[in-house]
């Protein structure tokens, strides 16, 4: 079930607006004239059918591709997908503190070395 692009969102739109407006005209018609004519009736009772045929399809395949999306094996596939990654996320962060830990450490060594060079070039001058 594919999503719903701009301009078929704007063709419904623009479908019930125009079912909507028949409607309305169809009923202002009929209670003016009391007894209208049976095409207008026609009319409107189809345009009014058309509008919630239209209706119905845009919020329902909305619906049920919501309820196939959450309830499905494809949501506990993409589930799993994601704590899986987020697990390799949280293992590199790990391996990055301990690296950054050596690094820091390894850095601490270099500047007891060089304090120690600095103390005998300062006792042999």
């Amino acid at each position: 079930m594919k999503p719903r692009n701009a301009l078929e969102l704007a063709i419904l739109l623009a479908f019930m607006t125009i079912a909507t407006i028949a409607i309305v005209i169809g009923v202002t018609v009929m209670a003016v004239k009391g007894n209208g004519p049976v095409a207008a009736g026609v009319a409107v009772a189809a345009a009014g059918g058309a509008g919630v045929v239209a209706w119905a399809r845009a919020f329902g395949a909305r619906r049920s591709a919501k309820a196939e999306l959450t309830s499905g094996e494809r949501y506990r596939g993409l589930a799993d997908e994601y704590r899986r990654l987020s697990d390799l996320a949280v293992t590199a962060q790990e391996h990055t503190d301990l690296k950054l830990s050596d690094v820091g450490v390894q850095l601490d060594y270099l500047r007891d070395q060089m304090e120690s060079m600095q103390k005998i070039l300062k006792e042999v001058e």
